[in-house]
């Protein structure tokens, strides 16, 4: 079941649409990663995402050429971490089904504020919710 992930980091308050590469930028683990991920771990990422020694992301096709066997292995084990991930974003959207279009006229700091706080108070309750459904 991929609604029992939590979700352990995050980016907010760049409102309107931005590339994930920029959003992934503001994270905690994008600027402190050092201090998050235990020695011998790394993220798993989509193209989107920088290729860091921390960072894993697929591996691109050469202009005019082709993935060995092990690049393909490798890129359809990553696809399907990334689709999981992809799973709990919907899960979480399904729980809080104001997150599917947050309805919030952002005219001002305060307004952006509002909204990352209520993106927060999501994040939290869901993971509550898998913490203690993976308790019963």
């Amino acid at each position: 079941m991929t609604h029992n992930l939590q979700i352990v980091d995050y980016g907010l308050g760049h409102p309107g649409s931005v590339h994930d590469a920029y959003a992934f930028q503001a994270t905690w683990l994008a600027r402190e990663h050092e201090l998050v991920l235990p020695a011998e771990h790394w993220v798993w990422a989509d193209s989107a995402y920088p290729l860091e020694p921390w960072c894993l992301s697929p591996f691109k096709r050469p202009k005019g050429g082709s993935l060995s066997r092990q690049q393909s292995i490798y890129n359809r084990y990553l696809s399907k971490v990334c689709v999981r991930v992809e799973h709990a974003f919907a899960a979480l959207k399904g729980r809080f089904q104001s997150l599917q279009e947050l309805h919030l006229q952002i005219q001002s700091k305060q307004d952006l504020y509002v909204a990352i706080y209520w993106v927060e108070c999501c994040l939290i309750l869901h993971n509550m919710i898998v913490h203690f459904e993976k308790g019963k």
